[in-house]
């Protein structure tokens, strides 16, 4: 047999239930009682349509073991090996064919398969294929609080129940979320293929090549590399293969003359080739073949104890960046959805999305290659995992599984192992013994090619593995957003501030609006605090280019549910204003005003593009309520390309009082207007909202600002002698322990006392 045969198994399945500790066999399945569901469906969106984001109802279908069925018949067709394919599970499957037990997986993003030819019955009979699923809850753990360590997370898994807006307390997606197939060959497959470019055109190739038959296998592999862009020279290569029965991995170069290289889309154009391999039998046939899409790229951080500065292609390029989930339930995520999602980024002027804490659609990948929109990818672990050696190996594996499904895609130029691993301050486990040393060390052994962070976020002097900063000065931390000037930082990978989804999106769902309908003559309010301070706080990130800072990574761009998130566009992607300040304060060009929220310090201007604006001029205008000028001026600057420069003192003798707007503008050696920034009363900043960041719904699983009666997260989970402490107090402590600020060997040292004291 030639060529390779797959069939979706996408007609519908059915679907029952049992009690999460009870594992039967087919045989001893009922009969009746079965529910049709339709392929890749995550269970709460089918069960719960029009409720699947809060409630009960959705924690009771995780105590359960659902058993998926499909019958399906043998094609008519000659093959050598019959495999079933399945694209995704979420979580834990194990898989019978026609009363056979065939194996397990545990993984929620990563494809899997099975040899299935001894089991699959001849043509035109009928198979029944059996998959057990289950995504079981963590048990609680008595000494922790919500929402950080009230357990300690078993499962390899960042798309579950997050809490503080993020992800509900009750979601924990499970289902055949993705297709599953019936592959038949003749037994000789190419099983994965690696990419490796370079700048000058030599593209290193690695394939696994399967022989899964029995005798030794003769024929060629030919590989062709082509554009997909542009017109570009293409590349050809054939290399002869003798393959003994099993998997043989095999090496290749090829050069691309005059390569076009893949750029952000700041920088240039997002320029792809598509590599395809062939496996040719002795007569010339086509055995099997392969496609992969890849970019001619190099990415680089320098590292050093002062500062962090990417480099693609060999150009220094300044991150803007947001945290992104495409969807709560990855299923019911659409293509569309995502390029939506992208453009909407791109408009903000965002060059880079971070993928939160979970491996997204392949759909992400690809159009992020395409749209020339970088990533930086977290693995799946977040907050607070068992430090176990049984959960280190499972968590490697899957690691393994992430980075070699990924490696080929051009737009991922990070690895991240952790999210905030000692999100409790005396909790070091995972980042000191297990899982995160010997992840860090296994990514940076299989890629070699991209920086590789061991967590993100909470080890800021270990620069070597790690360097950025999650900063919630004006939020979590501390009262007042200017403060984020105390901190010099590399590399800022998180911050940001929840505000209220749009009036219409809370009233989606009743049971949002009933806890959240206080926040109804409010929402303006706390829209333009959280604009206040995202432009303020990126824009003091971006002047820090001049110090070091590689860039910023704001949390975050688009909210899973409609409530109350960090989101700057709500789930029904209507625009918060932080939206508009995020898109103000990331244009690739602009004029800054530095001030401390009291007082003018600087004008600044950020110029992030490769052109240079020598004899520019930047012009200051300062009015009072009445609009009349009270200050105004010009300097000249030559304006580099790629750089960040201090342009102007702005030591103007003015009252906070009396300044109610500051137009900056840039403009060319012409006078043509570049680009312009305004401020309205700078010196007045607003405070923090009041409530914010204690009072919490826990139904929800989210902030409620100064909703009466609502309870405070300091208040929860702690002991009768802490609770005589007062309330406001031990909120002012935790905020001051939630930065973390104190060296890193001190915090290590109090944590093994600590374990020490209680055992």
């Amino acid at each position: 047999m030639d060529g390779r045969y797959t069939w979706q198994l996408d007609a519908t399945w059915q679907v029952t239930s049992v009690p999460l500790e009870v594992v039967l066999l087919p045989s001893e399945l009922p009969k009746t009682g079965w529910v049709e569901i339709p392929a890749c469906t995550h269970l709460q969106t089918f069960l719960y349509p029009d409720q699947p984001y809060w409630g009960e109802r959705l924690r009771r279908i995780n105590e359960k073991a659902w058993y998926f069925q499909y019958n399906f018949s043998t094609p008519a067709e000659d093959y050598a090996r019959a495999r079933l394919m399945f694209d995704g599970v979420d979580y834990f499957a194990s898989v019978w064919l026609n009363d056979q037990y065939i194996g397990q997986h545990e993984g929620g993003f990563d494809a899997f398969a099975f040899d299935v030819t001894a089991l699959l019955r001849p043509s035109g009979y009928d198979n029944t294929l059996i998959v057990r699923v289950t995504a079981p809850w963590d048990p609680p753990n008595p000494r922790g609080t919500y929402p950080t360590d009230h357990v300690i997370r078993g499962l390899v898994k960042g798309l579950y129940e997050h809490g503080e807006g993020v992800i509900p307390p009750n979601v924990n997606p499970i289902g055949i979320w993705r297709p599953v197939w019936l592959a038949l060959d003749g037994g000789i497959s190419i099983d994965r293929l690696s990419i490796m470019p370079y700048l000058d055109g030599q593209v290193d190739l690695r394939l696994n090549v399967c022989n899964a038959g029995r005798d030794i296998w003769q024929g060629a592999l030919s590989v062709t590399a082509s554009g997909i862009t542009h017109d570009g020279p293409s590349s050809h290569n054939v290399h002869t293969l003798v393959l003994l029965p099993g998997v043989q991995r095999v090496d290749l170069q090829l050069h691309i003359p005059e390569p076009r290289l893949w750029w952000p889309w700041d920088h240039g154009e997002a320029h792809l080739y598509r590599l395809k391999a062939a496996l040719t039998n002795a007569s010339g046939s086509v055995v099997q073949s392969t496609a992969q899409t890849f970019g001619m790229r190099r990415v680089r951080l320098e590292r050093t104890s002062d500062r962090f500065t990417y480099y693609i292609n060999e150009r220094p390029v300044a991150i803007r960046g947001s945290s992104y989930i495409e969807g709560l339930y990855l299923s019911a995520v659409t293509s569309d959805s995502i390029r939506r999602d992208i453009m909407l980024a791109r408009a903000a002027k965002l060059n880079l999305l971070r993928v939160h804490v979970h491996v997204g659609r392949p759909e992400l990948y690809d159009l992020c290659d395409e749209l020339g929109m970088m990533m930086w990818q977290d693995f799946e672990l977040n907050w607070i995992h068992q430090p176990s050696p049984a959960f280190e190996a499972r968590a490697r594996v899957l690691q393994r599984v992430m980075i070699d499904t990924l490696r080929n895609h051009p737009s991922v130029i990070t690895w991240a192992c952790h999210n905030e691993p000692t999100m409790v301050f005396l909790r070091r486990h995972n980042l000191e013994q297990r899982p995160d040393p010997a992840l860090y060390a296994d990514a940076v052994e299989q890629d070699e090619t991209r920086p590789v962070f061991i967590c993100s976020g909470q080890l800021e002097d270990d620069w070597r593995r790690a360097g950025d900063v999650h900063s919630y000065y004006g939020a979590i931390w501390s009262e007042k957003y200017t403060d984020i000037r105390r901190h010099l930082f590399r590399f800022n990978s998180e911050f940001g501030f929840e505000a209220p989804a749009s009036h219409d999106t809370l009233q989606l769902y009743p049971e949002v609006w009933e806890r959240l309908q206080h926040l109804s003559d409010k929402i303006e309010t706390l829209w333009a605090y959280q604009a206040a301070l995202i432009r303020y706080q990126v824009e003091h990130l971006r002047r820090l280019r001049a110090a070091g800072c590689a860039g910023y990574i704001h949390f975050w761009l688009a909210d899973l549910v409609p409530q109350v998130g960090c989101g700057v566009l709500d789930s029904e992607r209507q625009p918060k204003a932080g939206y508009k300040a995020l898109q103000l304060a990331s244009r690739p060009l602009l004029v800054s005003l530095e001030h401390d929220g009291r007082r003018p310090l600087a004008l600044w201007v950020i110029n992030d593009t490769t052109t240079a604006y020598p004899n520019a001029a930047v012009r200051w205008q300062v009015f009072d309520r009445a609009g009349m000028e009270i200050v105004s001026g010009i300097e000249s600057v030559d304006v580099p390309a790629n750089a960040v420069q201090r342009a102007a003192d702005a030591a103007w003798s003015i009252s906070a009082a009396a300044c109610e707007r500051v137009l900056l503008t840039l403009t060319d050696s012409s006078g043509a207007p570049l680009c312009s920034n305004a401020y309205h009363q700078p010196f007045q900043p607003p405070r923090r909202p009041r409530g914010y960041p204690w009072k919490f719904n826990h139904y929800l699983g989210t902030k409620v600002f100064d909703q009466p009666g609502a309870p405070s997260l300091a208040d929860q989970g702690i002991s009768p002698l802490v609770r005589l402490i007062p309330l406001s107090l031990r909120e002012r402590m935790a905020e001051r322990a939630l930065r973390q600020r104190l060296p890193t060997r001190f915090v290590s040292l109090a944590a093994r006392m600590m374990d020490t004291l209680l055992g």
